[in-house]
């Protein structure tokens, strides 16, 4: 008998979903893994970091995602083997049907809220951010064209990642055009400081059920 472990503690759903879907394929070592991520890239198409995996695997292996199937001695170098438990192939198939009913892209972004308190912060900071991040996103699409064209030396690729490299670089294109146009716009636009207005502590029926609410969060003496 065994049980699938929900929690997400210590490693990222996305980390996990690609460290057990590698081990489906095949037992690997972490060092095995490290490689093949840094060979495909998968800093452009995450934010999992390769250097973050050995933490996960031992996460993995102590909720019984994962197990350790032998050990290789390589000189000074022990690495550990690590198969996929029955456990963790249903782990997955959870994360992977989760991950296919989130949208690619999704709202609300927290740098739109960050908008709505522009003014305070000097301009020139604010400006001066926005060519750090434009710079960035240029980079990072200059690196997406470039992969893209590299893996199509090979093989062919197959439609839908000719559609997801399109959906990734439509998306860049986007940012930065909304990024140059805030960049151009901000440094004339003039500050409209805002003050939160007086808030009414009873406002009617949900407001008295909030208050009643705070007042039960304190502690009463028995």
């Amino acid at each position: 008998m065994y049980y699938i472990v929900h929690t997400t503690l210590g490693v990222r759903p996305v980390t996990r979903l690609v460290l057990l879907g590698l081990l489906a394929r095949r037992p690997m070592s972490g060092y095995e893994i490290q490689q093949y991520l840094q060979l495909v890239r998968i800093d452009q198409w995450s934010s999992i970091l390769p250097g973050s995996i050995y933490h996960a695997l031992k996460k993995m292996a102590a909720e019984g995602l994962v197990e350790v199937r032998a050990t290789e001695q390589t000189g000074f170098r022990t690495r550990v083997i690590y198969a996929i438990t029955p456990a963790g192939r249903d782990e997955y198939r959870r994360l992977l049907r989760e991950a296919w009913r989130t949208p690619p892209r999704s709202l609300p972004s927290d740098f739109y809220l960050t908008l709505g308190f522009v003014d305070d912060l000097p301009r020139e900071e604010v400006v001066a951010a926005l060519d750090e991040q434009i710079a960035r996103l240029e980079e990072r699409l200059r690196a997406w064209n470039e992969g893209e064209a590299a893996k199509a030396k090979g093989t062919p690729l197959p439609e839908y990642v000719r559609a997801a490299f399109a959906n990734g670089r439509e998306h860049m294109e986007a940012d930065l055009r909304f990024l140059r146009y805030l960049r151009e716009v901000l440094p004339r636009t003039p500050a409209q400081p805002w003050q939160v207005p007086p808030m009414d502590e009873n406002p009617g029926p949900h407001g008295a059920f909030a208050k009643d609410q705070e007042e039960d969060s304190h502690e009463r003496p028995d």
